[in-house]
């Protein structure tokens, strides 16, 4: 299992990679769009000017991971690709364009959040590894299979399971299981339209987690987060998820600063490395927990546990 880790710069790279990071995933910029990028964020946030990488500074990423051991995820899942017949050909090939870039650069595989976009690469015998987006809501075994048979080598999972759920679909065989460490969306990846961070100018937030009045007939309820089924930690399910086989945690943060998402990638690394010197797990997870106490204890408080029985994973149908 290894850690993988948001990148939006060379210098966050270097960062990531020093906490622990096996793994990172990044975007470049490609000039396809005005604001949004492939990756499924804008080429800006409120937060950084440019969250996605020219040419020059994504091979010297990419040339910074490989000589730390790391590989490199190229992002090119922005989702609901689909274009009217009269614009198709020239955004596959300004996409087919922006593969070729990461490729020339040394990526190490693609992320990919629709079908077609897949079977576009294969049909140019584009021949790169390709990842299932968590776009993609993938949600059980059957699914999985069916992304294995097509040739994907690796599924991000739904934020939205449970480990016995988990522990199922990492029986099949054949293809990586990935899941998301810390944070995420409230709702099903592949089912929400609350967008945000595709560079808009004013700071959203995150529009599932935040508050709303709802007017109904003869009642107002007031200030109220109804969409807020966001969990926030899985480092007390490290060990099961370990012990099933998932290949990959993956850290979200590309809006995060990169002080704040270091400290997260490290103590996840820690943990990992605790339970490959064959450390229990409760023990692993309590050691890497102190390192850093003082951040993970706000989170640990809001009891908003990942992958296991809570009040919000009692809410899901």
């Amino acid at each position: 299992m290894k850690v993988k880790a948001p990148v939006i710069s060379l210098d966050s790279a270097r960062n990531m990679l020093e906490a622990g990071a096996g793994e990172i995933y990044l975007g470049a910029s490609y000039g396809a769009f005005k604001n949004i990028s492939y990756s499924a964020r804008g080429n800006s946030n409120v937060f950084h000017p440019q969250i996605t990488m020219d040419k020059n500074e994504l091979k010297e990423t990419v040339d910074l991971a490989h000589q730390n051991s790391a590989s490199v995820s190229f992002l090119a899942n922005l989702p609901q690709f689909s274009l009217p017949s009269k614009e198709r050909d020239g955004m596959e090939r300004n996409f087919l364009d922006y593969i070729q870039m990461g490729l020339q650069c040394g990526i190490d595989n693609v992320v990919l959040a629709d079908l077609g976009q897949y079977l576009l690469l294969r049909e140019k015998n584009i021949d790169i590894p390709c990842y299932v987006s968590v776009y993609l809501a993938t949600i059980n075994a059957e699914q999985v299979r069916f992304f294995r048979d097509l040739g994907f080598k690796r599924v991000t999972l739904e934020y939205h399971m449970l480990t016995e759920e988990i522990k199922e679909i990492c029986q099949v065989e054949g293809i990586e299981i990935e899941v998301f460490a810390n944070f995420g969306g409230s709702f099903l990846n592949g089912r929400c339209s609350l967008y945000h961070n595709l560079g808009e100018s004013l700071d959203l937030g995150f529009p599932c987690k935040s508050k709303y009045d709802v007017i109904t007939q003869g009642s107002v309820e007031k200030d109220f987060p109804y969409y807020d089924s966001n969990l926030y930690c899985s480092l007390c399910s490290v060990g099961k998820l370990y012990e099933m086989g998932v290949a990959t945690l993956k850290i979200t943060g590309r809006e995060t600063p990169a002080n704040v998402t270091k400290i997260i990638v490290r103590t996840y690394a820690k943990c990992i490395n605790y339970l490959e010197n064959n450390m229990d797990e409760r023990t692993a997870r309590n050691l890497a927990f102190e390192e850093s106490k003082d951040f993970w204890n706000k989170w640990c408080s809001k009891k908003r546990c990942k992958y296991i029985k809570n009040n919000v994973t009692n809410s899901y149908l």
